[in-house]
């Protein structure tokens, strides 16, 4: 990577850190940090901020395999096997919000990655940023809904992104034609997200 990448990267870690220590602050009894789960947690976001130095890149896409290959690890294996560690280990409440910090953080890098490669317009930035407003609207230390068809909404996003930087170019045109539709899809499960909290109220437990 070129310094200009390289300095992305270690801005983007360190905004991860800045994030996740805000959304920690009100969390009476956060737990240990560096558990097998967190630990792999935090490889998310060091994928995520592996993305945000290709998208800095002059020109992104000359490794576009490689960051295909970094999205697919960060958003199955790692996503995948956090959970059944922190279930083993015991699940903690500084686990909870690093797994949502990351997940978060994933999403924007990879999608701003996929803009800046040409694969996907500049809309698929547009609910990646809206989960970040209804997230702080509804209080970072507080999980966001988790609805099936919500989960479902968040997964057709990913998939359309990681699409738009997959290598084969078919995958990538039919991506930026689904785009669309993830891009509503999550949009409302945000939107319906963000009336249960004003519902709810800050004192309150959200969906789980």
């Amino acid at each position: 990577m070129r310094t200009r990448s390289l300095l992305a990267v270690a801005a983007s870690l360190g905004a991860f850190g800045l994030f996740a220590s805000v959304a920690a602050a009100g969390l009476r009894s956060p737990g240990p940090i560096l558990t097998p789960a967190n630990l792999l947690t935090l490889s998310r976001a060091g994928a995520a901020s592996w993305l945000c130095g290709y998208a800095a890149a002059p020109r992104p896409g000359g490794h576009r395999t490689v960051a295909w290959l970094t999205l697919l690890w960060a958003a199955t294996a790692s996503d995948w096997l956090d959970g059944p560690l922190a279930r083993r280990s015991g699940i903690t409440p500084l686990g909870a919000v690093l797994d949502l910090e990351a997940d978060s953080w994933l999403t924007w890098w990879a999608a701003v990655a996929a803009w800046r490669s040409g694969a996907l317009p500049a809309t698929c930035l547009v609910a990646p940023a809206a989960r970040y407003l209804v997230r702080w609207g509804r209080g970072l230390s507080r999980p966001m809904a988790t609805a099936g068809w919500q989960k479902a909404a968040g997964f057709a996003q990913m998939a359309v992104i990681a699409g738009g930087l997959a290598p084969n170019r078919f995958v990538r045109v039919l991506a930026r034609r689904l785009l669309p539709g993830a891009v509503a899809a999550q949009l409302v499960a945000l939107v319906v997200d963000a009336r249960s909290a004003e519902v709810l109220g800050p004192g309150s437990a959200s969906a789980a």
